[in-house]
């Protein structure tokens, strides 16, 4: 029996090997890069390693017809992926460059285990480093590189490919890709824009609570939010301008590509509609003549259903700062920046207009609340029945306690009649602060809120109770993806101090469910060769990076990624928190055998919580009613997902058992085992 120990609020130790100490920030984040992404889903990227190999093998063998000797620079080679296929392919020489340690030593022993140490030569630097007569002996003329995200430049593309044209290259030169086209398309979305723009409060339609004006206002972060937008249903967003070419790089120019451009579109628009915002997508063209191309335009996009599946590469939403009216037919204009590492867009209606600079968050809002807690914020489903179950339990001249995680819903109380609000935020962020006073300056409620800014206060304020002659009537907290560790203490010990304290919501439920996912289990999925390369070293430094950075956990918006339920929905710990300060064995143990009602292959449990706030009233953050939302899954929350060591084809009537530990005292541990009964 094999057991995975999980601790469910991060605030866990990871043991780590000597050689792999994280001395910096930067050490992390490279882990995790592996971990999450290089590991997880490229080198599954078929699609992507054989264009690739393609245009490697059409452009040597276009230098070879032409009398011509085949140098080629692999920058950032990673792997040595490419620096292989270039070697195999007959190019004459291949020196490869890759900066970080870690991955310069994986490199190494993946081409010697693949006999190419006489083929190629390793550099420990960035190409921007790299000098003609030292590192390399004469200039290229061939490059091939991978140096993309979702936003093309934002891993510094540009600087890249100018530096290398400038220093390490020929004027003759082979690029691939030699080109990349990037997309926009105008939409308007209430689902994209909640993701964005957050919404004023009603409740039985009367407004409830004011978003302040600057929040309103505000454009929103600077960074692009990256979306499976193949998996967004087309009912949910309206085109009014198709897709467009709104900017070409070509990486081939040995002039290299200017820094900061704008392109402006004349445009008519398709239908009546609210410009909300701009889905952006690029293609690769690998080959110098435009023949082999590799696009990342979601999946409806020219009825596109066999689009390879990518995740280190998916699609980009930006917002414009005016959401301007259109008629159909009109005629309007779409504007595309773009800087070294950034793209931003603007929409207007007039001939002459002034040049948008980069945008950013005035308001704080935004840089402190996640896109998807913007979303749920906007959530009207959700927060109608929360509302409607708190409103039962605040009393007209009351006090009360809200125990908040970057949340606003906690002012509602005193619009239900509550005298005064004490408001605990225990997220840490020192920007809410001020975000929170500007709600509640915008609904005049400085006289009911009181701000506590400590645990201490906090438990001041319960003990004191008594002595102040001020009874808590109501402790509070609002729903969320996971349970709050401070906020089962406080219950504790505010049932503690009074037993007849009001606690709400009064339950939480963890459920989990056995899946098999189309696609996203190829993030954690051992993988030995690659297009005919054996890269198990590569396999070795990616499980241990997964110990480093992220633990064998993983949270992702499942509505993105289509997957299929092998089992039933089952109930893995219900927490009363109206019992909790009775009950002395602060610690629950529980063997669920979760029975495979469909076959398949079995990738994981997905884990969520279930909140109860009324008799007939629930909240879930996991499974969702499709006719509610736009997907079998909740859209406004990242759910827990527990990848199996081992993938498992499952039959109806196989079993797989979990173990699962839940500590009451905030630490929230869960274990489950790989075993399976036939």
């Amino acid at each position: 029996m094999h057991h995975a120990l999980l601790l469910l609020n991060f605030e866990f130790q990871k043991t780590m090997d000597d050689n792999w100490e994280v001395n910096s920030m930067m050490e992390f984040d490279h882990y995790q890069n592996i971990a999450r992404a290089a590991f997880g889903d490229m080198l599954y990227d078929s699609d992507r390693n054989q264009l690739y190999y393609k245009a490697l093998k059409k452009e040597i063998t276009r230098l070879h017809n032409a009398n011509k000797k085949v140098h080629v620079l692999d920058i950032g080679t990673g792997t040595g992926l490419l620096a292989m296929m270039a070697a195999k392919c007959g190019a004459d020489s291949v020196y490869a460059c890759e900066e970080f340690e870690e991955s310069y030593k994986c490199a190494k022993e993946i081409i010697r285990s693949n006999n190419f140490v006489d083929k190629i030569v390793l550099i420990p630097k960035s190409s921007q480093n790299l000098k003609v007569g030292i590192d390399l002996p004469h200039r290229m003329n061939l490059l091939v590189t991978e140096v993309f995200d979702t936003e093309l430049i934002g891993e510094g593309a540009i600087s890249v490919f100018n530096h290398a044209h400038q220093e390490l290259l020929t004027d003759d030169c082979i690029v691939i890709p030699s080109q990349a086209i990037v997309y926009t398309q105008v939409v308007e979305s209430e689902y994209i824009r909640n993701f964005n723009r957050v919404n004023d409060v009603y409740h039985n339609n009367k407004l409830l609570m004011k978003v302040p004006e600057n929040i309103k206002k505000c454009q929103g972060i600077e960074s692009v939010f990256d979306l499976q937008l193949g998996e967004l249903p087309i009912d949910v967003f309206k085109t009014l301008i198709p897709a467009q070419v709104m900017f070409r790089f070509n990486w081939s120019d040995k002039n290299g590509v200017i820094t900061d451009r704008k392109n402006a579109i004349h445009c008519k628009s398709k239908e009546n509609g609210i410009v909300h915002a701009a889905f952006v997508w690029w293609d690769l063209a690998m080959d110098s003549d435009g023949e082999i191309m590799l696009s990342c335009a979601p999946k409806w996009y020219g009825n596109r259903d066999e689009a390879p599946w990518r995740d280190h590469w998916i699609q980009g939403v930006y917002y414009f700062a005016d959401e301007i009216s259109l008629k159909k037919d009109e005629e309007f204009n779409v504007i595309g920046y773009h800087d070294e590492l950034s793209f931003w867009f603007d929409t207007n209606k007039s001939s002459t207009y002034l040049d948008v600079p980069f945008p950013y968050c005035e308001c704080d809002f935004h840089r402190i609340i996640s896109r998807t807690l913007i979303g749920q914020m906007n959530d009207h489903n959700l927060t109608l029945n929360y509302l409607n179950a708190l409103k039962k339990y605040i009393k007209l001249g009351s006090v009360c306690l809200f125990v908040s995680n970057l949340s606003f819903i906690g002012l509602a109380a005193t619009l239900f009649g509550a005298e005064k609000v004490y408001y605990y935020d225990v997220s840490g962020p020192q920007g809410f602060e001020k975000v929170l006073k500007a709600y509640i300056r915008a609904n005049e409620l400085e006289s009911k809120i009181i701000l506590l800014k400590t645990y201490k206060e906090v438990l001041e304020i319960i003990s004191k109770q008594n002595e102040k002659k001020e009874e808590i009537y109501t402790v509070f907290t609002e729903p969320s993806k996971w349970i709050l560790p401070e906020w089962i203490d406080i219950v504790r010990f505010c049932l503690q101090v009074n037993p007849k304290t009001n606690i709400f919501p009064k339950e939480v439920t963890l459920k989990i469910q056995t899946v098999e996912f189309d696609d996203l289990w190829k993030i954690r999925a051992p993988l030995t060769e690659v297009e005919g390369f054996e890269i198990i070293p590569f396999n070795e430094i990616v499980q241990e990076s997964i110990k480093i950075s992220d633990g064998i956990l993983e949270e992702k918006p499942l509505w993105e990624y289509p997957s299929k339920s092998l089992s039933n929905i089952y109930d893995l710990f219900t927490l009363n928190f109206e019992n909790i300060a009775n009950e002395s064995n602060l610690i629950l143990k529980n063997r669920l055998s979760v029975n495979i009602e469909n076959d398949g292959v079995c990738h994981g449990l997905v884990c969520w919580t279930d909140w109860c706030l009324d008799t007939d009233i629930h909240i879930s953050f996991g499974a969702s009613n499709k006719k509610t939302y736009i997907s079998d899954w909740y859209p406004y929350a990242r759910q827990r997902i527990y990848f199996l060591n081992k993938y498992r084809k499952v039959l109806p009537g196989d079993v797989i058992n979990c173990d699962a530990i839940l500590c009451k005292n905030g630490n929230l541990l869960i274990s489950f085992c790989n075993t399976y009964d036939h």
